[in-house]
């Protein structure tokens, strides 16, 4: 199998064999190409992006028009309110005005959406308001009721509240689909205005009629509260899409009547104190603050994405028409160029190729860059062997280190040194050769290139020498490297690699049970055996690597050069299934298989003696582990294996034991005094009552499949218990957590669908899945998906720890959850803490601007317990509350659980 190394090198051989011309091409083919594709994909990118900018111009003018529309029926609603209710005939007046105005606006409306664009009557935005609009045709018909008194007001406030409520959906929806956060946070917070400006609007009405009628009943008042609640929710939600909301100040003199009635114990005083004409105009003129930072926000949006739409029609243009100018300017260069440096190289290539000594030019580091064709007749290396490597693996041995640092000690003193090299060929043979080499050096004295001339000078009478010395470093039965030279080899190729950073192989193998061949057949067959193996062992090497016999039936071969480790892996494979095969020798069939131990330098880094014990310890281990296989060494890996192993195995005896249990930590809404439901906590307690902290086992194979398997049988306890207590008269919601490990897994769904169907009689909407704002955000295209599929099975899903992660407005939209948890280390602090505070205000308006459910963790007094009510979060769980406790424990301690006394007042 090829290597990447010798790909790399077949490319380089067939590229260099083509016409300069075409070689040239091709180098300039790719930078054309990515140009190309860049200008095209910029171009494309550009006119969506100009297109998208041109929707939402249209969209934001629409969305003016409307937002006008809907202040005129705010008006409309709230005089026909009055006018019912009071019968004066100021409001009677001011109704007709209103209506005119209405008039006015919606034909503006409907003037505008007829002139919109084909293209742009496909947007979303389009088509909803053309719905609003039809839902206003009996807007005639509803008026004439109000001027003849047939109709009440609770019916008028239901048909002006449908359009108002169904364009406020509109901007939310519109919000969601902008994908620049920019206009999506600016979209946000015109949407909150709208809500709040309703908002203030049913408090004017509402507040009107009680002034005209002089009473308030207890229905009125707790409508109020509520209107007090939404607007001082949706303020802190405005806080967090813009500072434009500091200028909204509900605590002016318009609201200081409601703050009153809310604190008075009679509320019919205040109102019998107050002129309701000048009450009106103050409410009003706070609607028309609110109104007018809705058109501060529109205008800053209109403006906006009117200098994005013309800097994006500018980069269009400048796209289309200075790139292909520079691509064709870039290619005449281009061209320029190959005339002027063919006419060099031609000459250059005629010395370089024709001279009958070596020639070998590297870089600075030594690197071969090339070499002439006598290079190839010398050395038995082609071109594409050599190109990249340092001329060093050609040393033979024979001369030591210190010589070649005396010898390059020169060359960077002086530039120059001449002398006589002994090196070897590709087959194994040495030769001699006197060499040049000099130092090539820039115009700053920096050394760019070595060029080394050689020519051969090995005298045969050297040949006998070189027998001698076969015979010292061999093997005499198979003629193969002794434990000497490979060991010599091996450190030869450490050094190499060390400069290369490539990787050295070394591996043991060993005929499995030769000692029975020698013992049945006789040593003569041994032997024959041997040299088999030998040669099934040269067929399956390299010529670059070495293979050596160390003693009896072990063998021992380097393989360098390699990278990649599944190609390490092939091969040995490949080598030990290649040998295993039957031997045929003096007419008998010896059936036999062989074992590998291998150690790859320099992940195993040590020096030679130490890397071939090593090959030989794996060697060993696979005996072990029963023969016929290949196998590493690695003793941290095995380590660290080993105790992984071991806790798995403790915790599938535990699982088996029943050690493995589930606590209970109960959730409860601290305003209604309720408990709601409990979150199931994995706790291993060992048969001598001892419990293990879950810090000292989760996290260790919370990455391991295993604990995907963990997570099932938590789910299948959870669902089992919730049983038991529906049977014994107690239904309780359950929470368990989730893994980002077990989310993600593909039969996860499916596994949840199985546990449900075993357990029919738990309602899956009592079952919520607790996950990890961070496991969320990891993958979160993926974990919206299971999210969805969780939720159209009826299973409930939290996001836990919110606010630890990095979680953006774009992520609570995408990600379907239906409760943000707050985190503990925000509640535990928040009383002491004015950041804290502020980051559980935030939760909280993001958690009602989105629609998400909240609940706080960590509640460890009463005094937290009632300042989260207070910020309008009901449902806690902590110590203050109550403890993780086994599940024999829960129905007692919720029949007997009662509220702090602090917390009664919210009952």
């Amino acid at each position: 199998m090829l290597n990447i190394w010798q790909i790399k090198t077949t490319m380089i051989r067939l590229f260099d064999q083509l016409p300069l011309y075409v070689r040239f091409g091709l180098a300039f083919l790719l930078p054309v190409l990515v140009i190309a594709w860049v200008t095209a994909s910029n171009i494309l990118q550009l006119g969506t992006s100009v297109s998208q900018i041109d929707r939402l111009k249209s969209n934001l003018a629409l969305t003016v028009d409307a937002g006008q529309l809907v202040g005129n029926l705010q008006d409309e609603r709230d005089y026909s309110v009055l006018r019912l209710k009071t019968g004066a005939a100021a409001f009677g007046q001011r109704l007709q005005e209103s209506q005119q105005r209405t008039d006015t606006v919606l034909a503006d409306l409907e003037q505008r959406l007829d002139s919109t664009t084909p293209a742009h009557r496909q947007s979303a935005t389009y088509k909803n308001l053309s719905e609003i609009l039809r839902d206003l045709s009996q807007l005639k018909e509803i008026r004439s009721q109000i001027t003849t008194a047939t109709i009440n007001s609770n019916e008028v406030i239901a048909f002006y509240s449908k359009p108002i409520a169904a364009f406020n959906d509109q901007i939310s929806r519109l919000s969601r689909d902008v994908s620049a956060p920019r206009f999506a946070r600016q979209l946000n917070a015109y949407f909150i205005l709208n809500r709040l400006r309703e908002l203030l609007g049913q408090e004017r009405a509402l507040l009107g009629v009680a002034i005209a009628e002089q009473q308030l009943n207890s229905i009125d008042l707790r409508d109020l509260v509520y209107l007090a609640g939404r607007q001082k929710s949706l303020l802190v939600g405005l806080q967090n899409q813009t500072q434009l909301a500091d200028v909204i100040n509900l605590q002016s003199v318009a609201t200081n009547l409601r703050e009153q009635i809310l604190e008075s114990e009679n509320p019919q005083a205040l109102l019998s104190q107050t002129n309701l004409e000048n009450w009106y105009q103050r409410q009003s003129r706070l609607i028309a603050q609110v109104k007018q930072v809705e058109q501060q926000i529109i205008a800053n949006l209109e403006q906006q994405s009117a200098a994005q739409y013309t800097a994006a029609k500018g980069e269009l243009w400048r796209y289309a028409v200075i790139s292909p100018l520079a691509l064709v300017v870039s290619l005449f260069l281009a061209l320029l160029i190959l005339r002027f440096v063919k006419r060099r190289l031609v000459l250059s290539d005629k010395v370089f190729n024709h001279s009958h000594d070596r020639i070998t030019v590297s870089d600075a580091n030594g690197r071969i860059v090339d070499v002439n064709p006598a290079f190839s007749r010398m050395t038995g290396y082609s071109k594409q062997e050599v190109l990249g490597k340092n001329p060093r693996f050609l040393q033979s041995g024979r001369q030591d280190k210190a010589f070649y640092k005396a010898m390059w000690d020169r060359i960077l003193r002086e530039g120059y040194w001449q002398g006589e090299l002994w090196n070897r060929r590709k087959d194994g043979e040495l030769y001699a050769e006197q060499s040049s080499i000099s130092a090539i050096r820039n115009e700053h004295g920096t050394i760019q290139n070595f060029i080394s001339v050689s020519s051969d000078v090995t005298e045969r009478a050297e040949a006998h020498q070189r027998e001698l010395e076969h015979q010292a470093y061999h093997d005499a039965l198979t003629g193969l490297p002794n434990l000497m030279l490979v060991r010599d080899r091996l450190e030869h190729a450490i050094n190499l690699a060390n400069r290369d950073t490539k990787s050295v192989v070394v591996a043991s193998l060993d005929i499995d049970n030769f000692k029975a061949i020698n013992a049945r057949f006789g040593h003569v067959i041994g032997d024959k055996t041997i040299e088999c193996m030998a040669s099934r062992l040269n067929h399956l090497l390299r010529s670059g690597d070495t293979l050596g016999r160390v003693t009896g039936d072990e063998f021992i071969f380097i393989l360098e050069g390699h990278c990649d480790t599944s190609v390490i892996n092939n091969l040995l494979e490949r080598i030990r299934e290649e040998t295993s095969a039957p031997m045929s020798i003096d007419g008998r069939t010896l059936q036999i298989t062989a074992s590998i131990g291998a150690t790859a330098y320099p992940n195993d880094k040590h020096d030679a003696d130490t890397l071939i014990r090593h090959a030989t310890q794996a060697l060993h281990m696979a005996k072990r582990k029963g023969r016929d296989q290949v196998n590493w060494f690695d003793a941290e890996r095995e380590r660290e294996q080993t105790q992984l192993t071991q806790l798995i195995k403790k915790l599938r005896r535990a699982m088996e034991h029943k050690e493995l249990i589930l606590y209970y930590q109960p959730k409860v809404d601290m305003k209604r005094c309720q408990v709601v439901g409990v979150e199931a906590l994995l706790r291993w307690q060992k048969a001598d009552g001892t419990l293990v902290p879950p810090g000292d086992f989760l996290p260790h194979i919370e990455q391991h499949p295993f604990s995907i398997e963990v997570g099932d049988f938590v789910i299948e306890q959870a669902l089992t218990q919730m049983e038991a207590w529906r049977k014994a008269g107690l239904k309780l919601p359950v929470s368990v957590n989730v893994s980002a490990l077990q989310l993600l897994d593909q039969r996860f769904v499916e596994a949840l669908v199985t546990h449900l169907r075993n357990h029919p009689k738990v309602e899956p909407a009592d079952f919520e899945i607790e996950i990890l704002e961070s496991a969320a955000i990891g993958k979160i295209n993926e974990a919206a998906k299971v999210i969805e599929r969780c939720k159209a099975l009826g299973v409930s899903v939290s996001l836990d720890d919110f606010g630890t992660g990095y979680a953006a407005l774009d992520y609570l939209k995408r990600l379907p959850a239906q409760t943000l948890k707050i985190d503990q280390s925000f509640v535990r602090d928040m009383q002491g803490d004015d950041t804290d505070m502020t980051i559980v205000k935030g939760i909280m308006g993001l958690a009602d601007a989105f629609g998400f459910n909240v609940i706080a963790e960590g509640v460890e007094t009463p005094e937290q317990g009632r300042l989260l009510v207070a910020l309008g979060c009901d449902i806690g769980q902590g110590y203050g509350i109550a403890r993780p406790m086994p599940a024999t424990d829960v129905h007692d301690w919720v029949s007997n659980w009662n509220c702090p006394s602090d917390w009664q007042f919210h009952g």
